[in-house]
């Protein structure tokens, strides 16, 4: 019996040589680089696990949430807005909860944890996947002429979209940083549905242009370890969440491009959160932001694109982003990026 068990014991060490569940790597920050209306209702209590036996959860053995959601000592302030990540993707779950990082018995941060996997369709899931849908990538030309011409539509090499460990952490009190801390090129934030924000800036050796050309119908594309990521609108995240888009066409050579985009009427939607705690808003468009009482709104965006009032999530006002639209912001650029290059608060930190 002895010799079996230092048997096993010896095969579980060897499995784990392997590979077999090595514990979780430093947090990735590798640049962004190219190579060759759902709701669930099964995940509504916040302090429950979700009760859909298909839905996958982070896996990383860093996690935190451990697969619920705790909103116990979530500011009461913020449980609208961060209720929304477990409710709208089905099949990936996302969770919240927070953490006392000192052991002094109140949160300091504010925790989400997602395996960066969207729900909407993607050229990037590999074929045979529930999700996966083709997509021909010289849509892009069409979709973006209004801004760049003379660019190569193609796909963003070998990368697929990878299941991932994020845990982003904030503050559990986000606060106006004093000196600014500038945005990196990994997650900045993340979406909704558990996806990565990234920021207006491709990797080393990259233009960013260049990469607006590798995105699917949805508006993401993954780098090269799988991390699927937003740099612009999410325009298939607008339509999942009941914003408003349009579906435009264009015929070339015989052949028809159809794609969406968003509808600009969608600055009042959330989409998100930045890792320093303030919640991303849609694109500003032609017509007038309206706050929760349904004024317009006033006070211009600032240089981090942002500004503070109130909103339906959170009616006593909070500073947020808007996802970057034409000149506002102080940046002449008519890309609908995320944001710009500074967080307006201090940041949290980005684990796996």
């Amino acid at each position: 019996m002895h010799h079996k068990l230092l048997f096993l014991w010896i095969l579980a060490l060897l499995m784990v040589a392997c590979g077999g569940r090595p514990p979780a790597g430093p947090p990735n920050t590798t640049a962004d680089t190219v190579s060759n209306n759902n709701v669930n209702t099964t995940a509504d209590i916040p302090n429950e696990t979700s009760a859909n036996p298909d839905a996958i959860t982070v896996t990383s053995a860093r996690s935190i949430c451990q697969g619920r959601n705790d909103f116990s000592q979530i500011p009461a302030a913020y449980v609208a807005g961060l209720t929304r990540y477990t409710t709208l993707n089905t099949h990936y779950l996302v969770n919240v909860c927070t953490e006392d990082s000192n052991g002094d018995g109140r949160a300091d941060y504010m925790v989400v944890e997602s395996t960066d996997q969207p729900e909407h369709e993607s050229i990037y899931f590999p074929e045979g996947h529930v999700h996966h849908e083709p997509f021909d990538f010289n849509t892009n030309i069409y979709k973006f002429a209004a801004v760049y011409t003379n660019q190569r539509a193609h796909s963003a090499g070998n990368n697929q979209i990878e299941e991932q460990a994020i845990i982003m952490k904030m503050p559990i009190t986000p606060r106006a940083a004093s000196n600014k801390t500038a945005t990196t090129y990994d997650t900045i934030g993340l979406a909704l549905n558990g996806v990565a924000f990234f920021n207006e800036n491709a990797g080393p050796g990259d233009e960013i242009t260049e990469e607006l050309f590798t995105f699917d119908q949805c508006s993401g594309h993954p780098q090269q370890q799988g991390t699927y990521h937003y740099h612009v609108d999410p325009v298939c995240l607008i339509r999942d969440l009941g914003g408003d888009v349009l579906t435009e066409t264009s015929t070339a050579d015989g052949t028809g491009y159809t794609w969406l985009t968003d509808a600009g009427t969608n600055a009042g939607l959330l989409l998100g959160f930045l890792m320093d705690g303030f919640p991303v808003y849609g694109p500003l468009g032609a017509t007038a932001e309206l706050d929760c009482a349904g004024a317009a709104v006033s006070t211009p965006i600032d240089a981090f694109n942002g500004h503070e009032h109130c909103t339906a999530e959170f009616p006593t006002g909070i500073y947020h982003y808007h996802v970057k639209t034409a000149n506002s912001g102080g940046a002449n650029n008519p890309v609908f990026w995320i944001t710009n290059e500074y967080y307006y608060g201090e940041p949290g930190t980005l684990g796996r």
